[in-house]
Formats: structure tokens, sequence, C-alpha cells
């Protein structure tokens, strides 16, 4: 008699994520991965036919989460600079975390990993964006900031910024934040 598992897919990809945090991308294999949930080897492949879609679906989770949790700080409550300082950091976070685990030259041997993984990742640029030129523009609305550029121009430059701060440490935060007070008052 077979065993009832709870959310196969989530403690599959759970547990991938264990493996390449933990052992790296080398020790990350199907095999291992079976063992690690304690479920047949054909499960996995049930789910994910190729090691190359598990590593994929890790990588959108891992941008999923991320932008539920901007999506969080949009919504909070609070004025529109102190939330985008929250994204900012958010970000800062992220992309450490992703440099540290899905920038690993392993994952970049295969071509099909970097166009695969570069597609999602646009899409998911894309969406952030997109948040951030939603909340501009009610903010546009609600008289709190003035747009002086397009709503997804604006979001664009400050998103293209955050990166480049995150990347290039010599400039701070604090001084983008009061050049961003100016284009928008």
């Amino acid at each position: 008699m077979s065993r009832v598992i709870k959310n196969p897919k989530q403690l599959i990809l759970s547990q991938a994520k264990e493996i390449l945090y933990r052992q790296g991308y080398q020790k990350l294999s199907m095999r291992a991965l079976s063992k690690a949930c304690n479920i047949a080897l054909g499960t996995i492949y049930n789910y994910y036919p190729t090691k190359k879609d598990l590593v994929v679906e890790m990588m959108s989770d891992y941008w999923q989460r991320f932008l539920d949790s901007v999506a969080e700080i949009i919504d909070s409550d609070t004025d529109i600079y102190l939330k985008l300082n929250h994204v900012f950091t958010e970000l800062e976070v992220f992309i450490k975390n992703f440099r540290q685990y899905w920038l690993t030259p392993e994952l970049y041997v295969d071509q099909d990993y970097v166009e695969g993984g570069l597609q999602k990742e646009s899409g998911f640029m894309e969406k952030l964006i997109e948040l951030i030129a939603t909340e501009l523009t009610k903010e546009d609305a609600a008289h709190h900031i003035k747009l002086k550029l397009g709503a997804r121009e604006t979001a664009n430059f400050i998103i293209m910024n955050f990166i480049t701060i995150i990347q290039m440490p010599f400039f701070r935060y604090q001084t983008f934040a009061l050049f961003l007070k100016e284009l928008l008052e």
C-alpha cells in the first residue's frame, strides 16, 4: 500500500533547496532528492522530468517569494519613501542570496539553464517594476508625489538604481533617497 504524501511538490522543492543551499548544485541529484524526501524516484520525475525543470521551478519559487514580500511592503500603510526603502532592503537581501545560490558557474554551463533562467528572470523583473509603477500611480493620484516621468519609467529608474547601489556599495541608498525625493516632489 502506498502512502499519501501531503503537498509532494512542495516537499520536493523544499528538500531540493535544502540540498542546493547546504551541499551545492553538484550534490543535487534526483536520487539524492528522492532519498531526502523519502519518496520514490519515479514520483520525483512525475513532478520534474529533468533536473533543469526542477532548478527552474526552484528559481521561480524563490523569485515569487521575493515578489510576494515586495507586494506586502507596497500594500502597507506607510509613506512611499519608507516603502521604497523597505523594497530596497528586501532587494538587497534577495540579490545577495541570489548571487550565492543561483549565480554559480555550474548552473550556467548548460545553455538551456541560461535561456530558461534569463527568460523567467526578465518576467519577474517586469512584475517588480509593475508593482512599483502601480504604487507610484496611486501616490501621484493621491497627490503625495508628482511624477515628472511616467510611472513605468520612474519605477524602472528606481529599480535600476537600486540594483546598481547594491552591486556598487560606494554609493549609499540614503543619497539616492534624496535624489528620489527631488524627482518625485
